[in-house]
């Protein structure tokens, strides 16, 4: 008995006209930070077609955030497309927060890629959260494309942050407060980071 070696059915009416296969940036930004501070939200507020999120129903560590409305978590990488003004397309990445899913942040290692630091602006701890979270973003090696975005920000965030950054070496770090799901505050953040990449 032989077999046929052509395929039957037409392969190409399984596919969306508008599937995304790869990444078909022009350039790529990269979200960074711990569980909760807004990467999925962010990713989802700037991108012009639906993104892939990983989100699912948080279990283990949901202890951190009892008291608040975090039911979610990112297990993998959150991806969605911004279609700039001028036709130009940014991939968005968010990455997980939670170390044990720390292989989410393989998009990191793209030496082209604008990095932006998501960190919580009204907590005690955002000097260790900027150290711990630059040398997870890659530290001096990236410092150079990435930035600082800081959420819920408490009075006088900004300032600590800088003088954090400079003690850690980081003087000329760009510092911002950003609400991840205002798309006006996103456009300028993903601005500011493609610019950041275009620079060095």
């Amino acid at each position: 008995m032989t077999h046929s070696r052509e395929r039957s059915g037409i392969p190409e009416n399984a596919i969306p006209e508008d599937a995304i296969i790869g990444s078909p940036s022009d350039s790529e930004v990269v979200f960074i930070g711990p569980p909760g501070v807004g990467k999925t939200t962010a990713v989802t507020t700037l991108s012009s077609a639906a993104p892939v999120t990983t989100e699912v129903l948080m279990v283990d560590g949901a202890a951190a955030f009892a008291g608040t409305s975090k039911l979610t978590t990112t297990v993998g990488i959150d991806y969605g497309i911004w279609e700039r003004g001028d036709g130009t397309l940014v991939g968005l990445f968010g990455t997980a927060g939670q170390d044990r899913f720390s292989h989410s942040r393989a998009p990191l290692h793209n030496p082209d890629a604008g990095v932006v630091v998501w960190l919580f602006g009204d907590r005690g701890d955002l000097d260790d959260d900027l150290e711990h979270w630059i040398a997870a973003a890659g530290g001096p090696t990236v410092a150079e494309r990435m930035m600082v975005a800081l959420n819920f920000t408490a009075p006088g965030a900004l300032e600590r942050a800088r003088a954090s950054l400079a003690g850690l070496g980081y003087d000329s770090m760009p510092v911002v407060e950003a609400d991840p799901r205002n798309p006006e505050d996103m456009v300028r953040l993903v601005t500011a980071a493609i610019r950041l990449t275009e620079e060095h």
